[in-house]
């Protein structure tokens, strides 16, 4: 699994990370988007003479600055009325809010292309030209030249082309065979294999519009983007988002005035079975967004027509499109609840099921419907599903009435948006599978720490939450950041945001002290993204035998001292990255080489050593050379290797952070003088 990536950024918002299908990673961090892209490793993970070889990184790094425009790019707005203009978006520094890779086929070479939209409510696009990453379209300039012809008005017009949220739809393709008007023998089009790129986006003045994308990429320099407008559907329904407010009130009147749409997610799409002509696709697919409070569904009704011009083996499609408010799918299933951003489908192409969700306060809900409910063409409820997953505190004291699991509120918030007075359940959400026959699992994991995962069926919904497989990990880093600040078990982990690529979930998570108040300078910033598989059923990072260590007795321990160890020092084609598994490991070499007088045991403490020593890239010289004794003594490390890579496995002194000698199984004594007793009740004779 791919080691942990450290980077010295703080996110800048929620869902804050993107994986392409090109396997590069792109983080929101403030004024900049870290760009991580594979690293090829060119170089063999051969020994040296010294027992460790330098680790190659496995990414390549980068940044590009996404809050500077020019007048060319985007004019300056001078102040409008209070019912068009927002003193927010135009005083901010244009931090980025959020980002998403397009689907493959865009951008040239057919590589994934980079949306960004930072915090003056401007959505851009960017891709590589000539070695740089370049802004080569700001789709706020469609959205101006769409509806200055018929807005006059300069305030009205710019609550239109200001962005507040956006999201790809899976690509549309044309399938191939006799249905759809291509012949199965030729050379299928770019249309069937990449498909239409459409964008979904909603404006300031709550209308989510469907954007068909297209890109002519030039031989040299910027590729030129076209933007269609294929549809628009305004949401004006704020019943229900207050009401706690008199309907009739001045306060109702001004609320209502300033809801917006803040998180949005497009479904997949549906093939619906027509008598049309042939050369004719129509599909039917979903957009739903969190509008205030609600959750609102809107419907699109695509359609595909051939041209039929062009060569034999080159065609062309029309793409139009229709959408409007569907009130008959969730009339009976959402108007209940009060919803929170974000707002997620599950695609499965071959379930015949569709899943929906959502957050709510203090719980994550879910709806599971048949696609004939999903495409319009069953009005029946009757197999419809809703599992609401309340989110509980861990902790053992907590009361019933303590039990349900708050966020905390939070001084952060850098997107501009409507100030609530409750603290809301911040999710990340991705939907990842191990391969394309394995059963989809959306995982997430909230701002307040909370890491979880859902196995979704064909035909049912689990029961109950499981442990994230990124879970472990995560807490294994807060536990060390507990520990290396001495809080107290005060330590609180961060969940920003979610992603999934080809069978792995890469969560970003950031690390903070729980009982005090937090002050950081820019050189602290921190924020790591941890690796994960994403099947839930696969192998943990730690075995279970080294999560069953605290629970074994003495007198276990005395009766199977050796064969204990024994098998610790043989996992190692584990290959684990864990660092709670590299210090397990670690410990037992370290006691079969003071402590034991096996030579089977003390050979394979000398490939654990070699194994840590490549992993890790740490200098265990000393360990190495006294492998070939008895009776030896592994000297305290200097404070460099103790804070140093790979540090995590040394043993540290609790009490002034010194690093602690290894001379027994049963005693310890730090470089400064301060005795520990025994680690465990039996010496190893």
């Amino acid at each position: 699994m791919l080691d942990p990536v450290e980077l010295h950024v703080s996110p800048s918002c929620y869902e804050c990370i993107s994986w392409s299908a090109d396997g590069e990673i792109a983080l929101a961090a403030g004024e900049y988007v870290q760009i991580l892209t594979p690293r090829k490793s060119t170089q063999k993970q051969k020994g040296s003479r010294s027992g460790h070889s330098k680790k190659e990184p496995e990414w390549h790094i980068t940044r590009f600055r996404a809050n500077i425009f020019t007048n060319k790019e985007w004019p300056t707005i001078f102040p409008q009325d209070r019912d068009n203009f927002s003193i927010g978006p135009e005083i901010s520094p244009s931090s980025v809010v959020g980002l998403a890779w397009s689907p493959p086929g865009l951008a040239k070479y057919r590589r994934c292309t980079l949306a960004v939209l930072t915090s003056n409510l401007i959505l851009t696009f960017y891709q590589i030209v000539e070695g740089k990453w370049t802004r080569v379209a700001i789709v706020n300039k469609a959205l101006l030249s769409q509806f200055e012809a018929f807005i006059p008005d300069e305030g009205p017009r710019l609550r239109k082309t200001n962005i507040r949220a956006f999201a790809w739809c899976p690509p549309l393709k044309v399938p191939r065979g006799e249905d759809s008007g291509t012949p199965a023998n030729s050379v299928p089009g770019a249309e069937s294999r990449w498909g239409s790129q459409i964008l979904a986006v909603a404006n300031d003045a709550n209308d989510v519009i469907l954007l068909h994308v297209q890109s002519s990429n030039a031989a040299q320099g910027a590729p030129t983007y076209t933007f269609d407008l294929l549809s628009l559907t305004s949401v004006h329904d704020p019943v229900g988002n207050y009401p706690m407010v008199h309907s009739g009130s001045v306060l109702a009147a001004c609320l209502t005035s300033k809801l917006r749409i803040l998180s949005m997610s497009c479904g997949p799409w549906c093939r619906r079975k027509t008598k049309e002509e042939r050369g004719a696709c129509l599909v039917t697919g979903s957009v739903a967004v969190v509008y205030g409070t609600k959750l609102k569904i809107i419907r699109i009704d695509a359609t595909l027509t051939h041209d039929g011009q062009g060569p034999e083996t080159s065609y062309r499609w029309n793409l139009e499109a229709t959408s409007t408010e569907d009130q008959q799918l969730l009339g009976r299933l959402c108007n209940s609840h009060t919803y929170h951003r974000p707002v997620e489908w599950v695609r499965s192409e071959e379930s015949e099921q569709c899943h929906l969700a959502v957050s709510t306060p203090g719980a994550l809900k879910i709806v599971s419907f048949p696609r004939a409910v999903y495409g319009g063409s069953d009005t029946s409820y009757g197999e419809v599903q809703t599992m609401i997953y309340p989110l509980r505190e861990e902790s053992e004291t907590a009361t019933e009435n303590e039990i349900m699991h708050w966020e905390p509120i939070s001084g952060r918030e850098t997107h501009p948006r409507p100030i609530t007075a409750l603290a809301k359940l911040e999710t990340a959400m991705t939907v990842a599978c191990e391969n394309a026959s394995a059963v989809p699992t959306l995982q997430f994991g909230t701002i307040g720490g909370i890491a979880a995962a859902i196995d979704l069926t064909g035909s049912h919904i689990d029961d109950s939450l499981s442990p994230a497989p990124w879970k472990t990990e995560f807490d294994a880093m807060r536990e060390r950041f507990d520990i290396d600040h001495d809080l107290g078990g005060m330590a609180i982990g961060r969940v920003w945001g979610l992603a999934a690529y080809d069978g792995v979930v890469a969560a970003a998570v950031t690390l903070h002290p729980g009982d005090m108040v937090e002050y950081r300078t820019g050189a602290q910033e921190r924020t790591t993204i941890i690796f994960s598989r994403a099947s839930l059923h696969a192998q943990q990072d730690i075995p279970a035998v080294f999560q069953a260590l605290p629970e074994f007795t003495a007198d276990y321990l005395r009766s199977r001292r050796e064969a204990v160890f024994g098998f610790i020092l043989s996992s190692l084609d584990h290959d684990d990255r864990n660092p709670c598994y590299q210090m397990i490991v670690y410990t037992a070499a370290c006691c079969a080489l003071t402590d034991s007088q096996n030579d089977t045991l003390r050979a394979q403490a000398r490939e654990a050593f070699e194994w840590l020593a490549t992993t890790t890239g740490v200098d265990l010289t000393e360990e190495l050379a006294k492998c070939s004794g008895s009776g030896n003594m592994v000297e305290a490390k200097p404070t460099e290797q103790l804070n140093g890579p790979g540090g995590h496995m040394f043993e540290k002194c609790d009490i002034c952070q010194a690093g602690i000698a290894w001379y027994s199984a049963q005693e310890a004594q730090c470089a400064k003088g301060h005795l520990f007793g025994k680690y465990l009740n039996c010496p190893l004779e």
